[in-house]
């Protein structure tokens, strides 16, 4: 009976005009948005290539000195990702361009667009297509499954017989889910042709592991809310007003709550403001320079000549370094309030499937926040390691005095670091590494088992309230 059920609702979606208009709606814009990424991710890469190539260009030509490898601005770029395609709609408004040195990062900054008013609008990717398209569709197809049908009269001629009601609703469900999964399906193939048919970056086996884990998080997301479908036909005896309820749902759960992200986490985790950070930097300095004036980091420490015999070179060093050290723990916790306040603010809208969706579509695609966050601490283990091979091609210079701190005159002047060259193919190069599937997985884990409650919260809600449901 089972399979009558299912091949009942399928047929009937099938035929119906909500069916073909959903079709057509999804897998246009499906087409559309994969258009749009090959030309914006081809620009994308030529525009990092090139900047990546000129900054390695510069970066060759410091090595003429050894010292003045450790005072190069390296200039970073955020490496275009192809699963921006499925999980891209913030990459734009976040930070892509990082700059710093031996000693220093700065904050992460927006690289330039050609049109300041396009990240004004939102990408249309996978997960937006998914998570607004579908999550509407899933309640147009959904609405009127039960009470539709006891309108009808057809749902008490099926509960006539011997058909227990967990079987109708099991069969309603997988009808559902059958039928959502031909134009998402459909969609999805027609975005994947365009994209390998253009050839604008090649697709590993790692990338399609990744697909195929969104793919299988969108049929979860899908599912809430043709439980949530189920459950609110089950709690009504007219179509319209299941309609209804299930609109007022839909803009709550997919537009508002989402919508009061930026809002509550303005108000709840505030981060400093530019003149705060400013301030701040300039008090950081002005505790360091009263210690210099006390004398903790020796005699003659902020003496600064051409002749590193009239002044204390190992004290300036001290003190140079511990300067930018504070500068460096004030810019990391202004870093480490932004990441904060963007967290709270998606963990208090995680009440929104759609905002669960959209973090776990991230972490698996290895876009977004995390994707920034990890190129910072790359960024910071590079430093370390770059400092150390300054060390050690330094100790092999006699003629230097081993000293290496923030301050290109005083090195320069003093050869505190060696002026020696040195091969560039030895010297370490900044290489982004993608976080491994393992890690992103890691991530998503909680959001995915948030997506799992979802769908067992709503399955229950529906189940009960339809072996309740008055059929007459």
């Amino acid at each position: 009976m089972l399979y009558q059920i299912v091949r009942k609702e399928i047929l009937e979606n099938l035929m119906s005009l909500r069916f073909t208009l959903s079709l057509v709606l999804t897998v246009s814009l499906f087409a559309a948005s994969s258009f749009v990424f090959v030309d914006d991710h081809r620009d994308q890469l030529q525009q990092y290539w090139q900047k990546t190539n000129q900054n390695l260009s510069g970066f060759r030509e410091q090595s003429a000195q050894l010292y003045k490898l450790a005072f190069y601005d390296y200039d970073i770029y955020r490496q275009p990702k192809l699963l921006a395609l499925c999980a891209g709609g913030f990459e734009e408004s976040l930070p892509g361009h990082f700059t710093f040195d031996a000693f220093s990062t700065n904050l992460p900054q927006l690289a330039g667009q050609s049109n300041f008013t396009l990240p004004r609008f939102t990408n249309l990717d996978w997960v937006f297509i998914v998570s607004l398209i579908f999550s509407f569709i899933a309640f147009v197809l959904a609405y009127d499954s039960i009470c539709g049908e006891r309108e009808k009269g057809t749902l008490r001629l099926i509960l006539a017989g011997s058909t227990p009601r967990a079987t109708v609703l099991l069969g309603k469900y997988l009808g559902l889910m059958l039928t959502l999964g031909i134009p998402l399906l459909l969609g999805l193939l027609v975005s994947l042709i365009i994209v390998i048919a253009s050839k604008v970056d090649v697709v590993s086996p790692a990338l399609w592991i990744r697909i195929l884990g969104i793919v299988a998080l969108s049929f979860l997301y899908i599912s809430i809310f043709v439980f949530l479908g189920l459950f609110i036909s089950a709690r009504t005896t007219r179509s319209s007003i299941s309609m209804a309820s299930l609109l007022l749902v839909w803009v709550v759960l997919i537009i508002l709550i989402p919508s009061l992200g930026r809002l509550i986490s303005d108000r709840l985790q505030r981060s400093p403001t530019p003149e705060e950070f400013g301030r701040a930097k300039a008090e950081a300095s002005r505790r360091v320079e009263d210690d210099m004036s006390a004398g903790k980091f020796g005699e003659r420490a902020g003496t600064q000549t051409p002749n590193p015999k009239e002044c204390n070179p190992p004290a300036r060093a001290r003190y140079a370094n511990a300067e930018a050290d504070a500068e460096n723990r004030v810019i990391e916790d202004h870093h480490n309030k932004m990441i904060t306040q963007a967290v709270v603010g998606r963990n208090l809208t995680c009440i929104s499937p759609a905002v669960i969706y959209q973090r776990t579509s991230e972490a698996i695609a290895g876009v977004g926040i995390n994707h920034c966050v990890n190129i910072y601490q790359q960024i910071k283990q590079y430093q370390v390691q770059l400092k150390e091979y300054i060390r050690d091609r330094d100790r092999e210079d006699p003629d230097s005095l081993h000293l290496l701190f923030d301050d290109e005159n005083s090195v320069a002047e003093w050869n505190a670091i060696s002026k020696r060259p040195v091969s560039f193919d030895s010297v370490p190069k900044f290489q982004e590494q993608d976080l491994a599937l393992g890690q992103s997985l890691k991530l998503a884990i909680w959001d995915i088992g948030l997506l799992a409650l979802f769908n067992l919260v709503f399955f229950t809600a529906s189940f009960v309230s339809f072996l309740r449901y008055d059929v007459r």
